[in-house]
């Protein structure tokens, strides 16, 4: 099952923009594949995106965009968080992440969009393309991760939502109600939890 985290954090953070600073420095949330898969406009990500937001696709995209420059491309991001992944993430993620970004990046994505947002992004694909080449491989990831812990950077670890309530109660995120619900922990939580309990959207 796809985890709608990433694409409810986008949709926060395109209501809260002047957040886009903290989210930069914030863990990842779990299923950024996802959000890539709908930005794409994949059939199956973008109706099963819609049905779980009740969001139309122009928003969504729009959220899954500013979520991409913002928070993957930033210019500090290290080469795990521009492909939307960490130091866990199996090489098949990074590699299908990689893919995603790189039609996201293409200029022909655009050439039905809205006149408004038709810029190049194709600026971005140099900082997607050298992420990869420093880590598509077991040797250049252990490589890339001695260079970084030698030169004191960090990796940020994706966030989880924390633990659920009680059994029996339905904890999945409902974003079609914009009301908040009651059982998650709140001494627990992060950015993203603190975000979307902000946006309404848990």
């Amino acid at each position: 099952m796809r985890s709608p985290e990433a694409l409810a954090a986008a949709l926060a953070l395109l209501q809260n923009p002047r957040l886009a600073r903290v989210a930069r420095r914030a863990p990842l949330p779990q299923g950024v594949t996802f959000l890539l898969e709908a930005a794409v406009g994949e059939t199956g990500a973008v109706a099963a995106a819609t049905a779980l937001t009740g969001r139309s696709e122009a928003i969504l995209n729009s959220a899954a965009g500013f979520f991409i420059e913002q928070v993957l491309l930033n210019r500090h991001a290290d080469s795990y968080r521009i492909l939307g992944a960490d130091r866990e993430t199996p090489a098949a993620e990074l590699r299908r992440n990689m893919a995603l970004l790189m039609r996201w990046l293409h200029p022909d994505l655009l050439e039905n969009g809205a006149p408004g947002q038709r810029f190049d992004r194709s600026a971005y694909a140099s900082r997607v393309t050298k992420a990869w080449e420093s880590i598509k491989t077991p040797e250049r990831r252990a490589a890339y991760e001695a260079s970084r812990a030698a030169a004191g950077g960090r990796t940020l670890k994706r966030g989880k939502l924390p633990a659920p309530g009680p059994a029996g109660v339905n904890t999945s995120l409902n974003l079609k109600r914009w009301r908040p619900l009651k059982v998650y922990r709140r001494k627990r939580e992060g950015f993203w939890n603190r975000l979307l309990l902000l946006a309404g959207l848990k």
